[in-house]
């Protein structure tokens, strides 16, 4: 306390009210207890009448309570078949190519509610879907994703401890009549299996708009992350162990197919490319063609260097690791849509055809 307030608590506990300000005070208190007029006692009448309107709504609520499940039910189903036309698909065909869904449950915070539907996984691909409703006045458009996303192991956001290979956060669908309610899908094809039994974190940090703009607008700031456990909806696909004579041309030389596995929801191929050397891998353009042979005669590319090319995978990776002195190159590639394999009849790798012979 400076100095100057302490002169001015000693002036306040010194100074003293002359006897005009008390009596004024006392009028005053007088007067207000005269107009004042206490508030009429409720007539039981009223009372009863808010109780019969209570018993009303509990009555109601019980007969409302008695269809939930009947709803909650139409309502899990009209989901999975949201998520079936994202794979352009019907339920018959989910079942055909093996590709299922399972029903998942968590919220997080209520700034932006964030409510985890469905995720469909295999050993390399997962497809989460989550329904985000915004506060009012937010409006759901073409455009709109996360400023940063993925998935990490574990119940909780962790740097230490991503996934990689994340592919899109899409906004597949607005609710009709709820603008700020919308359905968005994040993908993931990873070279880094997540085993089953263990807990997985999906996790998105700042809704944006304009995503590819050299200053995108933040719609609302905030990090938002939902938990679930890993459980394979996809139990299809087709695994090719490679032998030393199935090679195909790359970087100037050839490589050694090791093992091809397809699913219905992408492919990944390894291969011996010890032949090559280290800096022609890390500095040039290793990617080749790659198409399926179906058994209707046709061919579908699933990915290609060739800019005129229309591909069937809407993303993919490619490492490099050592092992026992080899070098090996992984590719990971997530199709855009499921598909049969056991329509599939062979995969070409560059100009090396390798015959499936082990679908059903």
């Amino acid at each position: 306390m400076t100095r100057f307030d302490r002169k001015v608590k000693k002036m306040a506990k010194e100074f003293k009210a002359p006897d005009s300000y008390h009596e004024r005070v006392d009028g005053t208190l007088a007067k207000i207890k005269e107009d004042y007029v206490a508030a009429p006692r409720r007539k039981p009448i009223v009372k009863a009448a808010l109780y019969v309107m209570v018993l009303f709504v509990m009555i109601s609520g019980i007969l409302l309570l008695s269809d939930t499940k009947s709803a909650e039910a139409s309502l899990l189903e009209a989901f999975k078949q949201t998520f079936f036309d994202f794979f352009g698909m019907d339920e018959k065909q989910s079942e055909i190519t093996g590709v299922e869904s399972e029903k998942k449950t968590a919220v997080s915070k209520p700034d932006l509610l964030m409510e985890l539907k469905e995720v469909v996984m295999d050993t390399q691909n997962i497809y989460a879907m989550i329904k985000i409703t915004a506060p009012p006045g937010v409006e759901f458009k073409e455009g709109m994703t996360f400023d940063y996303f993925g998935f990490c192991e574990g119940t909780n956001y962790n740097v230490s401890t991503l996934v990689p290979g994340v592919r899109d956060c899409e906004l597949f669908e607005v609710l009709d009549g709820k603008d700020n309610v919308g359905l968005f899908v994040i993908s993931i094809s990873t070279d880094q299996q997540i085993e089953e039994g263990k807990d997985v974190t999906v996790f998105f940090e700042d809704l944006i708009s304009g995503p590819y703009e050299d200053k995108p607008e933040i719609l609302i700031e905030g990090i938002w992350s939902l938990s679930f456990t890993a459980d394979y909806t996809n139990s299809k696909d087709v695994t090719v162990e490679g032998t030393e004579d199935m090679k195909y041309s790359f970087a100037g030389t050839t490589a050694e197919i090791k093992e091809i596995k397809l699913l219905p929801l992408g492919l990944t191929l390894i291969s011996d490319v010890s032949k090559v050397d280290t800096d022609t891998l890390n500095t040039t353009d290793t990617r080749f063609v790659i198409r399926m042979k179906m058994l209707d005669g046709s061919e579908i590319v699933v990915d290609s260097p060739n800019l005129e090319d229309e591909c069937f995978v809407s993303g993919g990776s490619i490492g490099q690791y050592e092992e026992n002195g080899r070098v090996y190159q992984k590719y990971v590639g997530q199709f855009k849509e499921a598909i049969d394999i056991s329509q599939v009849m062979g995969i070409y790798i560059a100009d090396y055809y390798v015959p499936l012979k082990d679908y059903d």
